[in-house]
């Protein structure tokens, strides 16, 4: 139990910081919203940062994967130092990777970016191309990011790790108060690349405190090493799955009119930002127990040990699914609707934003069963079902886009992120013999039935906002999105507390009454 609730700590410390991260992160896309705006000049600059830094990031998190089991081996056989070792022949033989392949990406920027932006005139691909080429060395700087992430991990350090980014959204913050109208998006390209050579840079002190020292080394028959670059293609083809989903988005959306690209961009950047605190909160800690509970325990308790991470990532997430397709278009508002950001382009964007946020359970599911194989060094699998979606989303984008537009297209990445999250649960039942799916059915069921109440408490919240504040102010639009969430949630937690649904009661029990409690004391004091 002890271990338990330490655990839910160092979960809630990161979901802490990591939501802190991301709030300075949704204020930047706001910048960029009223700034930039959803047209010509935002689609190249959006094109080109898909197809340069939205997938190198999925190279960065294919990294962590790959490395953190690696790196807490060698630590737990040999200790600091050789960890340390193995650290730096991984990033030295990483790095190299990445500035060939920057070399080649350069060189053939044209044609690459031709094809993938094919639906843009001539004036849009070449502002396009000129911005990947600023933007293509942030490759080298992502691997160093998170080869320092997956060190720092290993030894236990959480907290810097969830806080990285707030530099680099500083800076992006600066720049468009500042210059934006000066420099355009040409600025902000190399602005986004500054931020990420912060991302690196901020985590030193924190290695060097930790005893770690760089040196050029290399080790190629190191067998961890040999390890590391057999699973790091398939893993960063599995991690790659919901960027590459969204680029190609990105690539239907190029045959719409201008501002499309835009408009879903912005509706999946807020998706994926909102669905990564919790997802990432509760599967960056539980990663390492993976291994540990996969190694110690029989199949079966395994499965039900990874249906308790399932149970308590629906618990969450479906209040939170619901609650962004009610509130998605005053959300929009709220968030990018000033400046260049028309009333138009929110609405486009919102209704994009309520159909892709039915797909973050499926997301959800997706890393934490992916994650779940790994442990058992099972890639395959994952990596099967990653192919399937992406096939299936390029034909739901194809199909839905000719007679919905962009909802269609958002549609279509939901239900292929969905279809998939099923497949890999019943591909995982089969794996380690049980799932626990009555315990699932059950949970989901009482969890629908909470958020029922919840929906028609935000609704008639919602109703009633509008009656009184119909003003286009921004405390109009706080109090039309800020007044009906907390309703929802007041609804959601007494119905769950009431129903006794396991994990409503434990976070009241452990996180809750114990500040209820100590600020009754003090009162009394």
């Amino acid at each position: 139990m002890e271990e338990r609730k330490k655990t839910a700590n160092t979960i809630l410390i990161v979901v802490v910081l990591t939501f802190l991260a991301k709030f300075i992160g949704f204020f930047r896309e706001a910048l960029l919203g009223s700034r930039i705006g959803a047209n010509m000049a935002s689609d190249a600059y959006i094109m080109a940062f898909y197809t340069t830094i939205s997938n190198f990031i999925s190279i960065g998190t294919a990294i962590t994967i790959a490395a953190i089991p690696i790196i807490v081996e060698r630590l737990t056989l040999k200790g600091k130092e050789e960890a340390f070792a193995l650290s730096n022949q991984l990033l030295n033989m990483i790095c190299l990777f990445a500035l060939t392949f920057i070399s080649i990406s350069y060189f053939y920027a044209e044609k690459i970016m031709s094809f993938l932006a094919k639906g843009f005139e001539e004036e849009k691909l070449i502002l396009t191309i000129n911005l990947a080429k600023i933007m293509l060395p942030a490759l080298l700087c992502i691997c160093i990011t998170y080869v320092f992430v997956s060190l720092l991990q290993s030894l236990g350090i959480f907290t810097i790790t969830s806080f990285i980014s707030v530099p680099a959204n500083i800076i992006a913050i600066g720049f468009l108060l500042l210059y934006a109208e000066r420099y355009g998006v040409q600025g902000l390209a190399y602005v986004t690349l500054v931020g990420w050579i912060l991302q690196f840079v901020i985590q030193i002190p924190f290695l060097r405190k930790a005893g770690f020292r760089y040196k050029l080394s290399f080790n190629f028959k190191d067998e961890l090493i040999k390890r590391f670059f057999k699973i790091i293609v398939p893993i960063t083809a599995v991690a790659s799955v919901n960027q590459i989903n969204m680029l190609l988005d990105e690539m239907q959306a190029s045959n719409l009119h201008h501002g499309k690209v835009s408009a879903l961009y912005y509706a999946g950047m807020l998706y994926l930002s909102i669905a990564s605190i919790m997802v990432y909160g509760i599967s960056a800690v539980m990663f390492p127990k993976f291994a540990e509970k996969a190694v110690k325990m029989e199949k079966r308790q395994y499965g039900l040990f990874v249906t308790s991470i399932i149970k308590l990532l629906i618990f969450v997430l479906l209040p939170m699914t619901i609650g962004i397709g009610l509130l998605s278009k005053p959300l929009i508002r709220l968030i990018f609707e000033r400046g260049v950001f028309d009333r138009e382009a929110a609405v486009t964007t919102g209704i994009a934003l309520a159909l892709y946020a039915f797909g973050m359970i499926g997301y959800a599911i997706q890393d934490v069963i992916n994650k779940a194989f790994y442990a058992l060094q099972d890639i395959k699998i994952p990596v099967k079902f990653s192919v399937l979606m992406m096939g299936l989303n390029f034909l739901l984008n194809v199909v839905l886009s000719r007679f919905y537009d962009v909802a269609g297209i958002a549609f279509a990445t939901t239900s292929a992120t969905t279809l998939g999250a099923i497949g890999l649960m019943i591909a995982f039942k089969g794996k380690v013999g049980t799932f626990g799916g009555r315990r699932l059915l059950k949970s989901l069921i009482k969890v629908v039935f909470a958020c029922l109440f919840m929906a028609v408490s935000v609704i008639l919240t919602g109703m009633l906002m509008d009656t009184y504040f119909t003003g286009v102010s921004l405390s109009n639009k706080i109090m039309r999105v800020g007044i009906p969430s907390f309703v929802g949630i007041l609804v959601y937690a007494v119905v769950t507390l009431r129903m006794k649904i396991e994990e409503a009661e434990y976070v009241f029990n452990n996180f809750i009454y114990p500040v209820i409690s100590k600020i009754k004391r003090k009162s009394l004091i």
